[in-house]
């Protein structure tokens, strides 16, 4: 590319586009015909994260290690993107098939439809409850590890969907028809090497149970390392976390909302590398007190954030603007 070009040429997962200096990452990626969902503008901003094997683009502030938002990165000049492989949007009508009232705070709610479903552990969809705002659920598997074909398993949480989890409850024959679209979200579990580390916050453990459940089912011989915030060890899990002991996964609790949570994570984590993968739920305010570990220590690193706008989440110093190629 010369100096003086209005055009880049950018690679995505081997296929070859042009575009013009500026233009929105993402709309390079559209070009290519790769699945990228941008959700920024509804409540969260993590799902078009891809990654810059080389060349510079314009991170725009969302620069972490070697990955941007393609919905906030802008063209710069050539570069080769690697963007992760997931499923197209699908929107569907499904039935409540199953709901069981785990606890006080917490409702099991199964949809069963009639085409088959895809999404992977960490993704999260849109769904709508007649009468009911649109809510975001991750998709996750049932607290007793049971799976079914078609069905999607969410976590209904006084805590943070109040209004749906009362309607919920003075309903808890609900049979009506329930939408969805999705899924969404780019910290999904991959089939990876690395130690794989999975940490979830204070009302974040439907994703990171579906990564570790998915984990032990497809990836057994990979090392596992499962840290909790201690407001998780209730009664409610309990199903879960057994079932994780039987098949070799140490859960480890400790304290992640005090003002020491990253020094915890350090002393828990002594070995931090490169070579480790880490997924992180939990809010942003969460996310960003442990993100400088991981960083730090230059391990792969994926956000899993509890649906603050982008606006919200972006309120921060961050002066980083020009993506360095991964090495």
């Amino acid at each position: 590319m010369s100096m003086n070009s209005t055009m880049a040429t950018i690679t995505i997962n081997g296929t070859v586009v042009r575009a013009e200096i500026d233009t929105p990452l993402l709309d390079a990626v559209k070009q290519s015909g790769m699945a990228l969902q941008c959700d920024c503008g509804n409540n969260t901003c993590e799902s078009t994260r891809l990654t810059v094997v080389s060349g510079t683009v314009n991170a725009n502030g969302t620069q972490l290690k070697s990955t941007v938002l393609a919905c906030k990165a802008t063209v710069i000049g050539d570069a080769e993107i690697r963007v992760p492989v997931t499923s197209e949007l699908q929107a569907l009508k499904g039935n409540v098939s199953a709901f069981r009232r785990v606890s006080e705070d917490l409702i099991e709610l199964r949809l069963s439809f009639t085409k088959p479903i895809s999404w992977r552990p960490g993704q999260y969809y849109h769904v709508d409850f007649r009468g009911q705002v649109q809510v975001n659920l991750f998709a996750s598997f049932a607290l007793d590890a049971g799976t079914e074909f078609n069905t999607l398993i969410f976590f209904i949480e006084r805590a943070t969907t109040p209004d749906l989890f009362e309607m919920l409850t003075k309903k808890s024959d609900f049979k009506g028809r329930v939408g969805i679209i999705g899924p969404y979200g780019s910290s999904f579990l991959g089939h990876d090497d690395e130690r794989l580390i999975m940490v979830a916050g204070e009302n974040s453990l439907a994703p990171i149970w579906a990564i570790a459940l998915s984990s032990v089912m497809g990836q057994p011989r990979r090392e596992k390392v499962l840290i909790l915030d201690r407001s998780l060890k209730e009664d409610k899990f309990q199903q879960a976390f057994n079932w994780l002991n039987h098949r070799g996964v140490h859960l480890i609790f400790a304290d992640l909302q005090s003002d020491n949570a990253k020094e915890i994570i350090k002393t828990l984590l002594p070995d931090l590398t490169e070579f480790d993968m880490a997924y992180v739920a939990g809010s942003f305010e969460f996310l960003a007190g442990l993100e400088s570990v991981f960083v730090d220590a230059q391990a792969t690193y994926a956000r899993i954030p509890n649906f603050q706008s982008w606006d919200l989440a972006s309120n921060r110093e961050d002066n980083t603007a020009a993506m360095e190629p991964a090495e």
